[in-house]
């Protein structure tokens, strides 16, 4: 197997000596420290974590995500059950990211660490990117899988053992978190495009993008045959494929839920400021494509100039597909932000072909700075506001949850109470709810844990304070469900024991109905909202 670029990989892996390394290390860990403060700061179980850190539950197995399992217990000398060893495992996450940064400035020849600091930034600090910091059980496994994800493209050769090794390491990412792959896309997508600007002959650098497929392909098909074929849970009950002619219209419904669901995690103003940057960065590849067709046309013949140049148009849309990857093609893809790593991935190869081209252009690498320089604190922006309304969350689910505590266990002294029943929900505190009323994507990031539709995360989150009161809400067969039903209307029949700021108790025999109520704020902020921005966050 012949190695394509090899001998551009073996001459850029050096262009930052060892202490160049090290100051470029040190400016992106204090850099992701800005984006994980706050996080840290909040304090704040995220979702899978209320469990995990209640009773050391994993279940990363059942979701193809063995490594993550080994990882975990590893850090706990394989433990019965795991524990919470926070904030340890989001600071290495963020070390993790530092790190392939620096893979990142050397295998591109990003000599000056503070321009280079800044155009990787994006990988770990891009605002979807903050899901997956919040998790304190999960953070570390997901930036060891960019880091495995993108290794075969910075690290590691094309000879025939560097192929497999590449394959290997594919492998291993998937085993930590499977959308950790798209960054392998992103990245195969930007040496095509650097190829291009480079004008290297056209067969090199082809061959080497179909062995990138291949390389990624055998691994996939690895990881099915060896983990997907044992995942049976909520992955493979939410990874249904594609699998027939007539479902493929699905791939064209996926594509725009998925660009209406980018669309809606900010507002108007926030497109307006960054838009035209966006665009700036699309611009590139398709300068760069045209421009390398054009070159090639007294060599090549007519149709394959043409084919070069479709190419290059289309090759800014592919690169954003790529985000998404592999779930484009599922029945029922699931649009998170904690699935969408490659954004930070698509940002930094738009940064690194901006200022290449720039750099052969003979322009003032002064642009790409600016560029770099907008994004950052944008995110640094969204990062500070997500983590103060985080932890207004937490402060105001605490509240309720301690004072409902107490309430039933006086209501089961009192009144023989043995049960109780979420009806309703408190939403999100009044500054979170402006938060979010300001950055849409909040109302993702952020879930609500005391609410009576949310049979998963709410009968974890009150396990922390409601003890020898049951309840009746974790129940979800649908005989339980029925009673449930049953219970609350026959409650709205009977007069309130207790109000509260944040809910009232009724009893019915021997379950307490918990009404809930909604912070006051958001009514208020519903009346008075304008019209544009309601329909703004609609969307």
């Amino acid at each position: 197997m012949t190695a394509p670029f090899q001998h551009k990989l073996d001459g850029e892996t050096q262009a930052l000596p060892g202490r160049g390394d090290s100051k470029l290390f040190a400016i992106l860990l204090a850099l992701y420290f800005l984006i994980l403060y706050p996080i840290l700061r909040a304090n704040r179980y995220y979702n899978d974590d209320l469990k995990r850190a209640l009773i050391g539950h994993t279940g990363w197995d059942s979701n193809g995500r063995p490594l993550t399992t080994l990882l975990m217990r590893l850090l706990q000398c394989y433990d019965s059950a795991l524990v919470d060893v926070s904030p340890l495992t989001q600071i290495g996450a963020v070390a993790v990211l530092a790190w392939v940064g620096v893979l990142i400035a050397r295998r591109y020849t990003l000599r000056s660490p503070w321009l280079a600091a800044l155009i990787v930034f994006p990988l770990g600090a891009q605002p979807f990117y903050l899901e997956n910091l919040s998790y304190k059980f999960d953070a570390l496994s997901m930036s060891v899988a960019i880091w495995l994800a993108l290794l075969p493209l910075l690290s590691i050769g094309q000879s025939r053992r560097g192929w497999w090794l590449g394959v290997l390491a594919l492998f291993g990412s998937l085993g930590f978190y499977q959308p950790a792959i798209n960054l392998y896309l992103i990245f195969v997508l930007l040496d095509v495009a650097l190829a291009q600007l480079q004008d290297e002959p056209l067969r090199p650098w082809l061959k080497a993008f179909f062995l990138r497929v291949l390389q990624i392909g055998v691994a996939i098909l690895a990881y099915q045959l060896i983990i997907g074929i044992h995942i049976h849970g909520w992955v493979g009950r939410e990874s249904q494929k594609i699998h027939s002619l007539s479902q493929l219209p699905l791939v064209a419904t996926n594509i725009a839920g998925f660009y209406r669901f980018i669309e809606s995690c900010f507002d108007r103003q926030w497109w307006n400021y960054f838009l035209p940057l966006l665009l700036v960065l699309a611009a590139f590849p398709i300068i760069v494509g045209i421009r390398y067709a054009l070159g090639q046309r007294l060599r090549q013949p007519r149709w394959m100039t043409t084919a070069l140049v479709l190419a290059g148009v289309l090759l800014p849309l592919l690169a954003v597909l790529c985000v998404a990857g592999p779930m484009l093609i599922l029945l029922t893809p699931e649009l998170e932000p904690r699935v969408m790593m490659g954004v930070g991935a698509l940002l930094v190869a738009g940064l690194i072909l901006m200022r290449a081209a720039l750099t052969q252009w003979r322009y003032s690498p002064r642009w790409t700075l600016v560029a770099a320089c907008m994004l950052a604190l944008g995110m640094c922006v969204l990062a500070s506001a997500y983590g103060n309304a985080l932890g207004e969350q937490k402060a105001y689910e605490d509240h309720i949850a301690s004072s409902l505590a107490d309430d039933l266990l006086e209501l089961k002294a009192s009144h023989g109470v043995r049960h109780f029943l979420l009806d309703g929900a408190i939403g999100f505190s009044p500054i979170t709810q402006h938060v979010a009323d300001e950055f849409p994507m909040i109302k993702l990031l952020i879930s609500p844990y005391i609410e009576s539709g949310d049979r998963f995360h709410t009968t974890d989150f009150l396990m922390y304070y409601v003890d020898g009161v049951d309840n009746l809400g974790r129940h979800t067969d649908p005989a339980s469900l029925r009673i449930q039903s049953g219970i609350i209307a026959r409650a709205s029949h009977t007069s309130f024991v207790r109000t509260t700021s944040g809910y009232s108790l009724r009893i019915v025999d021997d379950v307490a109905v918990v009404t809930l109520h909604s912070a006051p704020a958001q009514a208020y902020a519903a009346a008075n909202r304008p019209a544009v921005r309601r329909d703004e966050s609609s969307k």
